[in-house]
């Protein structure tokens, strides 16, 4: 029973969720309970208390035993393991047994989809805010759209996005959380379409908020993703076959086009245009569907084009003046423009705010960003596009930025695959000194990097914290505590938007200057956790994080990064993000293929002078992971660090064969101005070049004899297995941990379009496919997935495959019983 508009009750009600996941039943017991006043967000984060986990800061907080790196597989590490990561408690939102039940539908919203809900939702939060109780939003299963012309309304300044530039400073937000406390929006399995430029949700100087068991999606998203159907030569030209997604309009103009967004029902223009332009710009993807590999790059849509014509309602040819085929056929063009012009979801100045169990199908501007708020935890989240639409961008840039976020930051059993930016961003704002008055123990600080500005980045108590920016160290004063701030307020033009006056307790360091230095807030660094999460097609990172408290990031997959997977830098020279870290382990994760000529850990602070007893970066601990290297490829990359252990880590060649391993010119590790560096227990394959490039330090700081790490700046193979095949190239032997050659019927799948993958055309009216999948060597074990869904694959091997329009993609990744050989295998299906 669903009560309406707030009516107490006084039973219980249990409900099992349909959803994309696994989800337990669960129970609302509705009572009457005391009424709580809205206060602001400091009055009810001391009011509530900061419920930090009571962990040492030392340990990092896990329920997970450390497992060897050979016990490292799919069972155990990513999205698909077998158990899922829990997450440390004591910081999750705390909710009432005693609460009241708000339904949308009782406000007008519709489940059907066919009308606007974005009124009767506002109109829902509304009442649900003024009942001044815990309460629980739900939206009955169903399928619900929201245009964002309706949606309330806020200015907002937002860390990463738009910065200071006025355009885009009022967000339209489809669900808006704020002054509130003890609130839970329960989507109960519903899908959320939305339409036009809006933040899917925000949480606001709120408390105890969890928001969860959605689907969401955009009817036509700002990215436009292109997938070239065929290429070839007719007629004495080139061409390529394109085929449009949904809600996306098509203007010819000669030899070009634009491509628009629908038509917004309030203004009668369409949301956004692409103008031929665009697809000449650095901030484009183009991505490969049959190896899934994504990467940056302008897009060759009108190079040299002659003429575009329609062919149906959805399908476009591009002539060419060459007479060359001009290939790509199978590659996704992935089109966008740059602004970020509102977050994907937001939450600010909020405490306890936990997002669980959602499909967000596409992120629309930017990720979803924490900014100067308490305890911030995600989980179960999937960020990929919804199969059958076409699609492939999953978000505009990053997918989750936490900027300044203060107790715990916790992200786990979560999907990433191919945002524009990197999956995982976690930092403070270094801002620069521009102005001192020591008389009155007062700065002037300014916002640098152009896409932040505008919100407050200190609060009077928080701690403050000078650093030289040629160093990247503090000045080693003790740290200050703030007194007054007069500054943005990240909801108006009150003041300037990228300058900001702080006072603090005492007088401010001798060496202070302007423009050598910046400032950092202490007080918003978080504990960071992030485990259990899948990382696959990023054309950049995986995850970037600088926090001097401690982090832990364990049992996650990277596969496939188009740059380093794991990224620590602390940067007062571009993106000013902050800052160093003092405590953080690498753990039990897996680094399947990553990037080569980039380190899978890079430690890649911006200073350009070091001293001789500090560093930027210390206390590293990288310990039973496995990492499968392509030629080319390197380990650790490390400026600055101190401390930093590399041991009980399996070293592995990407597909490796029985002829030769690859090339090893590259060594595994280079570090710079760094020290205490160990190594011990790690087993390297064969052909490594197992050495640690320094600069600026002595030898003495490298201790790895008994790990066979030899130490030199010329970059000469040591080992000599590596030293007699320097140079070879992979050859033609068999694989070390193969799959049988796989029997198909419904498609037939020609050569490979690039090694181990393969992409093919379903006949016209196929349905589903079939395919036996079969380890060729004994101990191999064989883990697959379907457009990003566990497939069990049973005894025999036999498996149907469901095909809905598009491509459909699927994922086989072989281990040895060693664990240290393996790949994976994939096969693209695109059906009509």
């Amino acid at each position: 029973m669903i009560t309406h508009k707030g009516l107490y009750l006084s039973f219980s009600v249990v409900l099992t969720l349909p959803f994309h996941g696994t989800l337990e039943a669960w129970e609302i017991v509705f009572d009457r309970s005391a009424v709580t006043s809205t206060m602001n967000y400091r009055a009810v984060e001391a009011s509530m208390g900061t419920n930090t986990s009571t962990q040492s800061s030392i340990i990092p907080w896990s329920r997970h035993k450390p497992l060897p790196a050979s016990q490292l597989g799919t069972d155990t590490v990513g999205f698909h393991a077998a158990a899922a990561t829990s997450q440390d408690p004591a910081t999750l939102p705390v909710h009432a047994a005693d609460r009241l039940l708000v339904n949308v539908t009782d406000f007008g919203a519709d489940p059907s989809g066919v009308q606007d809900s974005a009124a009767a939702v506002w109109d829902a939060i509304c009442h649900a805010k003024a009942l001044g109780s815990p309460v629980t939003v739900v939206f009955p299963t169903g399928r619900y759209t929201i245009y964002s012309h309706d949606a309330p309304k806020r200015e907002l300044y937002v860390s990463n996005t738009v910065g200071r530039f006025g355009e885009f400073k009022v967000k339209n937000i489809a669900i808006l959380i704020e002054d509130m406390h003890d609130v839970i929006v329960d989507g109960m399995g519903s899908e959320v379409s939305f339409h036009g430029r809006q933040t899917q949700f925000a949480v606001i100087r709120s408390t105890d908020v969890s928001i969860k068991n959605f689907s969401t999606d955009w009817h036509a998203p700002l990215v436009v993703d292109l997938t070239v159907m065929a290429s070839g030569v007719e007629g004495g030209f080139g061409f390529r076959d394109i085929r449009v997604p949904a809600g996306v309009t098509v203007d010819i103009h000669g030899a070009t086009a634009t491509f628009s967004g629908e038509t917004s029902p309030s203004t009668g223009l369409p949301y956004w245009s692409h103008s031929p332009e665009v697809a000449t710009e650095w901030q484009n993807q183009i991505r490969d569907l049959a190896s899934g590999l994504t990467l940056r790059s302008p897009l060759p849509l009108w190079e040299d084009s002659r003429s575009v014509t329609a062919m149906g309602t959805d399908m476009l040819r591009i002539s060419y003046n060459s007479a060359e085929d001009p290939g790509d056929s199978g590659k996704v063009y992935e089109l966008r423009q740059r602004p970020r012009d509102t977050p994907g979801g937001f939450v600010w100045e909020s405490t306890r705010v936990e997002l669980k169990n959602l499909a967000l199908h596409y992120l629309h501007g930017f990720g979803i960003v924490g900014q100067f708020s308490r305890d911030v935890s995600l989980d179960g989240l999937v960020l990929r596009t919804k199969p059958g639409t076409w699609r492939q961008t999953a978000g505009l840039a990053d997918f989750i930025q936490l900027s300044g976020i203060a107790g715990k930051a916790q992200i786990t059993n979560c999907l990433f695959d191919n945002p524009h930016d990197d999956p995982i961003n976690i930092h403070g704002t270094y801002v620069q000194v521009e102005s001192i008055d020591r008389g009155s123990r007062t700065v002037t600080l300014q916002y640098m990097e152009r896409d932040s500005a505008g919100f407050p980045q200190f609060y009077p108590g928080d701690e403050l914290r000078f650093v030289k920016r040629a160093t990247m160290l503090s000045d080693g004063a003790d740290d200050y505590k703030v007194v007054a701030v007069t500054g943005p307020t990240g909801t108006d033009t009150s003041h300037d938007l990228e300058r900001m006056t702080i006072t603090v307790d005492k007088d401010l360091p001798a060496n202070l200057a302007v423009g050598s230095h910046v400032a950092e807030n202490m007080t918003y660094t978080p504990e960071v956790y992030i485990a259990g999460n899948t990382f696959k097609s990023a054309p950049t990172r995986g995850i970037l994080v600088t926090t001097p408290k401690a982090v832990l990031i364990e049992r996650n997959h990277f596969d496939q990064m188009g740059m380093a997977s794991i990224y620590i830098s602390a940067d007062a020279d571009y993106w000013y993000e902050s800052s160093g870290v003092t405590n953080a382990t690498i753990r039990n994760n897996v680094f399947d293929r990553p990037a080569a000529g980039w380190a899978a850990i890079w430690f890649d602070p911006t200073n350009v002078a070091s001293e001789p007893v500090r560093t930027v970066h210390s206390n590293v601990s990288i310990d039973a992971n496995r990492f499968m290297i392509l030629p080319g490829g390197s380990l650790v990359k490390g400026k600055s660090v101190a401390g930093l252990s590399f041991t009980n880590n399996v070293v592995g060649h990407y597909a490796p064969r029985t002829d030769a391993p690859g090339a090893c010119a590259e060594a595994l590790f280079d570090f710079a101005a760094s020290s205490g560096l160990a190594f011990a227990g790690n087993d390297y394959a064969p052909g490594f070049n197992v050495i640690a490039t320094i600069r600026a330090m002595p030898a003495e700081e490298v201790d790895g004899d008994a790990d066979g790490v030899a130490i030199n700046t010329s970059n000469t193979p040591q080992r000599r297995d590596c030293a007699d095949i320097a140079g070879v190239v992979p050859g033609a032997g068999e694989l070390l941990a193969p799959l049988a050659e796989p029997v198909w019927s419904g498609v037939t799948f020609g050569a490979p379009a690039s090694e181990l993958a393969w992409l093919t055309h379903a006949p016209a009216g196929t349905t589903h496919a079939d395919v036996v999948l079969v380890a060729a060597a004994t101990g191999t074990s064989v883990h697959a997935n379907y457009n990003d869904s566990k497939l069990t694959v049973p005894h025999g091997g036999s498996c149907r495959l469901e095909l809905v329009p598009g491509p459909n993609i699927l994922e086989v990744r072989t281990l040895s019983a060693d664990g240290r050989s393996g790949q994976t295998y994939r096969w693209v299906i695109i059906a009509e």
